[in-house]
């Protein structure tokens, strides 16, 4: 399997995404639950999970009036901020700062659509969308199309200092990250938190969970769990990948994140890789091991 398009296709995702969402729905309203079209399913997923977030949280805190509206009248009126993009329907936003939800499922401050959630202001709803074409150039767009639906803006930074990115297994198919301005270099984190959603996704999809095992991180420096340690191993080589493919369609201010990234990609995959090649025989799907395995090789040759 040398094609990194074939390597992420992997057919069980989509069986599982389907399941996932219309048990959620039912979860949240017993029913009939008509599937989604094939274009309409990434979001569907997202916004299946957000809506069980939303009502498990309205439940903690004994709101029924915000738990009715998760359960009977959310999905048409977040339906309102979907957006057209060429990789199909999105919600693009950008919260503000006090916004965000700290709980104890993240190690990071999240975000819920709710009731009074609005869409990102038109200039970040282009910025996405360029990064989209960005994505789309590289040859990566089915990996983002399926697993960033939802795009949560996190704020804007100086391209010198460090960006902040990130998803979470119980929102899935929704990324949230930091960004510059500048669209090829979202479109990296874009990649990013998509693989990160792709992995959990795969995992699920295969009935899989990782043994309790530790390995050095060279992007963190530290012993890792196998779980964290094997997603980077993942998703930074995906953007490798992705900067080496769209760096010459890139600004010039772009270009130079690009190459940067790149640079400090190559030494720690080169230190990771004995350690990744025991750590993927923790993957007992031949399938599944044999596509982690190709994109990390790929990304050692550029």
């Amino acid at each position: 399997m040398n094609d990194i398009a074939a390597a992420l296709g992997l057919d069980a995702i989509t069986t599982h995404r389907r399941e996932r969402t219309a048990a959620t729905l039912t979860l949240l309203r017993p029913g009939p639950v008509a599937p989604p079209e094939d274009e309409a399913l990434p979001l569907a997923y997202a916004l299946a999970h957000h809506r069980l977030e939303g009502a498990e949280n309205a439940a903690r805190r004994r709101d029924t009036t915000t738990l009715d509206w998760y359960r009977n009248t959310a999905g048409p009126v977040l339906a309102r901020l979907t957006h057209r993009s060429r990789l199909g329907p999105r919600i693009v936003i950008a919260p503000h700062e006090d916004e965000m939800i700290r709980s104890p499922h993240s190690d990071t401050p999240y975000y819920v659509l709710g009731p009074d959630t609005t869409s990102a202001a038109q200039s970040l709803t282009v910025l996405a969308d360029d990064a989209f074409d960005h994505v789309a150039a590289t040859g990566l767009d089915e990996l983002v199309e399926a697993h960033a639906a939802v795009i949560c803006l996190t704020g804007q930074h100086r391209p010198d200092q460090t960006l902040r990115s990130f998803a979470i297994t119980r929102l899935p198919a929704t990324v949230f990250t930091d960004h510059t301005g500048d669209a090829a270099v979202l479109g990296r984190d874009l990649v990013h938190e998509a693989a990160h959603n792709w992995l959990n996704d795969a995992l699920a999809a295969v009935h899989l969970t990782i043994p309790d095992e530790t390995y050095f991180s060279p992007w963190r420096g530290i012993q890792r769990p196998a779980y964290g340690f094997l997603h980077a191993c993942f998703a930074f080589p995906l953007t490798m990948i992705y900067a080496a493919r769209a760096r010459p369609g890139a600004t010039e201010a772009g270009r130079a994140v690009l190459a940067d990234h790149e640079r400090q990609q190559r030494p720690r995959l080169a230190a990771a890789q004995d350690d990744f090649s025991r750590a993927l025989k923790l993957i007992r799907d031949p399938g599944l091991r044999e596509r982690l395995d190709t994109v990390f090789q790929h990304a050692r040759t550029l």
